[in-house]
């Protein structure tokens, strides 16, 4: 580790962004996790979107009896998903902003581990973990989530090797409840963009890629629970859910315009904050542009099919697809096919 980025000051403060929305069937068991970490944190910030469950009520007499700071808020009308969390990250006051889901159950060494992560090394900008999947009743499923997303080797260098950037421009395989960010990153993120573009712990990931380092541990540090409610849980893509995708790709009806509008929109998204914002690497920036140009090459293709099958062989020889296409293969196909 390069020591000129070593910090040797005072240890850093954790805080906690935790948001909630009809989650009392859970909610306890997580902020009893949280309280219950060797490393305590002086802040909980936690953003509720209206809930109808008790989930108001239980926080209100749960914040007058524990031993740390707590600020609530409650939404009504609700916000949504990613300006409720932009709002409890914004209000959480401590150098690193742990994020955490109203259904989960932290490991007791979780704050310690990660926050030793930020001290080591100043250039640190987001730190996240392996988490192991358990279901609805906290009963382990015999997997975790790396298995699960199946990070590649190949990935794996690129993240801790510096070139993380790479990788979450094609995919993003950090779990918000999972990791951990500095709170000077808050600016460089807002404003959120909406969910259907990005989810929030995938846009901090591309954030903190492009102006720090990314710490990716193999240590689990949650228990990620898989019930019906989850709003992002873990979809594997095993051999047979491969199969589906090429099948899919195959025989689908839909145009491919409809996909490539939307995946332009995104990325396009993406270059526009990341042009704008002082700080990042022109790298970084300019594969930004190289990703908006590959979607909007694809959305582009000609008619002729022959043609069309040449320019997208040409572009996976090239590495193009491999370098900004979820699914290589798959999407290589879909376009030679036009579908």
């Amino acid at each position: 580790m390069n020591s000129s980025n070593t910090s040797l000051s005072a240890p850093l403060t954790s805080g906690v962004a935790l948001i909630t929305c009809n989650g009392l069937a859970y909610l306890p068991q997580q902020l009893r996790s949280i309280l219950a970490q060797t490393r305590p944190v002086v802040h909980i910030v936690v953003s509720d979107d209206c809930s109808t469950d008790g989930t108001w009520a239980y926080l209100e007499a749960w914040a007058r009896e524990v031993p740390v700071r707590v600020t609530l808020i409650r939404n009504d009308p609700p916000l949504g998903v990613s300006a409720n969390f932009e709002q409890a990250m914004r209000l959480v006051e401590a150098d690193i902003v742990f994020s955490a889901d109203q259904d989960d159950v932290w490991m007791p060494d979780k704050v310690a581990l990660l926050a030793a992560v930020f001290e080591a090394d100043d250039s640190v900008q987001l730190a996240h973990t392996d988490a192991v999947l358990t279901d609805a009743n906290g009963h382990d499923l015999g997997a975790t989530l790396f298995e699960e997303l199946q990070i590649s080797r190949a990935e794996r260098r690129d993240i801790r090797g510096g070139n993380a950037f790479r990788v979450y421009c094609r995919r993003n395989v950090v779990t918000g409840a999972a990791a951990a960010f500095r709170r000077r990153l808050i600016g460089l993120v807002q404003p959120l963009p909406p969910k259907t573009m990005f989810y929030h712990d995938g846009w901090l990931a591309l954030m903190a890629a492009a102006s720090g380092r990314i710490v990716m541990l193999d240590t689990p540090t949650i228990q990620y629970r898989q019930h019906g409610a989850n709003l992002v849980g873990v979809k594997r893509l095993g051999r047979l859910t491969k199969l589906r995708h090429l099948w899919w790709a195959i025989g689908s009806p839909s145009p491919l315009k409809a996909t490539t509008d939307s995946l332009l929109s995104a990325r396009a998204t993406l270059h526009a904050h990341m042009a704008g914002r002082a700080g990042l690497a022109p790298s970084h920036i300019a594969m930004a542009q190289e990703s908006v140009d590959f979607v909007r090459w694809r959305g582009r293709l000609p008619g002729s099919p022959i043609v069309r099958c040449a320019r997208v062989a040409g572009a996976l020889l090239a590495g193009r697809y491999h370098t900004f296409a979820h699914e290589p293969w798959v999407d290589a196909l879909r376009d030679s096919l036009n579908r």
